[in-house]
């Protein structure tokens, strides 16, 4: 383990010890995903992971590493979408929908809202917790996405003035106005049918505002 431009790097190639670090993160959001940030203690993690405080602490250094690194977790699926290799065999078009689906649905889930509205009533109290949840999940996506887009100009498939607004251009055409409404607790259900279309409009309309 090691500290890269003040990000955490793990380095395990031993089976025991990947075990003991999946543990302590699938153990990590249970407790982040329940009591948010200030409440959950590096004590209840490990008790729940089955491991010592120590360990934890050896692995992570402290509960804002654990918890940058559980954010990551969180999103590494999503993450896997944007991976430029994915244009060699896809075009950009159905990258974007199938991204675009998983989206709609990870931030949908109802544990995700809540998990959302406590952290937004903790940044009040505490703005740098808005900083470690922004700089582990949605900037790391938009930095892969943006990777994807830079590589989408270069194969000549779309243009751009400004890679950065697009990307987040993208992330607003999918959220909509349904994140607004779920932030405030009303409670939104979508068929599949509904999704689709919802997805599809809003890719195609990007697509259009980008197409060469």
């Amino acid at each position: 383990m090691e500290i890269v431009d003040n990000k955490l790097v793990l380095h395990s190639d031993r089976p025991d010890s990947q075990r003991k670090i999946a543990n302590i993160l699938t153990a990590a959001r249970c407790e982040f995903f329940a009591n948010g940030f200030s409440a959950t203690s590096i004590e209840a993690v490990a008790a729940r992971a089955g491991v010592s405080k120590v360990t934890v602490y050896s692995w992570f250094k402290n509960k804002e590493n654990l918890f940058g690194e559980m954010v990551k977790a969180e999103c590494s699926q999503l993450r896997e979408n944007f991976v430029v290799d994915n244009l060699e065999g896809s075009s950009l078009r159905d990258i974007l929908l199938f991204a675009a689906h998983g989206m709609l649905d990870f931030f949908m889930r109802d544990e995700m809202v809540r998990f959302e509205r406590m952290l937004a009533a903790e940044v009040n109290r505490d703005p740098k917790i808005g900083k470690y949840f922004l700089d582990n999940g949605p900037r790391v996506l938009s930095g892969d996405l943006n990777n994807l887009l830079h590589a989408a100009i270069e194969r000549g498939e779309i243009q751009s003035e400004d890679v950065d607004a697009s990307a987040e251009m993208f992330a607003g055409l999918i959220r909509g106005r349904i994140d607004l409404f779920l932030r405030y607790g009303h409670k939104i259900t979508m068929t599949k049918e509904e999704k689709q279309k919802w997805v599809h409009r809003a890719v195609d309309a990007w697509l259009l505002i980008h197409r060469i």
